[in-house]
């Protein structure tokens, strides 16, 4: 929604330009216009055409999205030959002790991480850090480029 928004206002900047067109300019540079009517008066809105492909572009590019930006708390990183094991077991000892959050074993050759949690703000992943740094005190917020979405309840 927040993208959203920000893409409407850009859009609303990107406009102002053909508003302070006159005449026969105007006219041809708006291929379409809508008549609004209420009941107290009346509305014209005169729209580029290209305009509604962008809005149509965008809305189909954001239903492709399976996620979105977000942040998650990195519990463990590390490499060598026991690297593995102890993601794994990182993992685990997460799970007992907070198994309402996903964690996530990654591996970016030589390194294997092990990262907690899908969260919208960094606000949201702070409340969990400060219980998380109890049992594992490296533990600090990544930004990640896609989570999962949160179920709707």
């Amino acid at each position: 929604m927040r993208i959203r928004s920000r893409f409407i206002i850009l859009l609303v900047i990107i406009s102002v330009p053909g508003i302070t067109q006159t005449g026969t300019d105007y006219r041809r540079n708006m291929a379409s216009s809508q008549n609004v009517n209420s009941g107290e008066g009346s509305l014209i809105i005169h729209q580029d055409n290209r305009l509604d492909i962008l809005v149509n572009r965008f809305e189909e590019v954001q239903k492709n999205r399976k996620g979105m930006p977000g942040y998650r708390i990195q519990i463990y990183f590390g490499s060598g030959r026991t690297a593995r094991t102890d993601a794994y077991e990182a993992k685990a000892n997460f799970l007992t002790k907070f198994s309402d959050f996903p964690a996530y074993v990654l591996y970016q050759s030589p390194f294997y991480k092990v990262r907690v949690g899908d969260f919208r703000s960094k606000r949201e992943a702070h409340d969990l850090l400060i219980k998380v740094q109890r049992t594992f005190p490296n533990a600090y917020i990544t930004p990640i480029e896609t989570i999962n979405l949160p179920p709707l309840e």
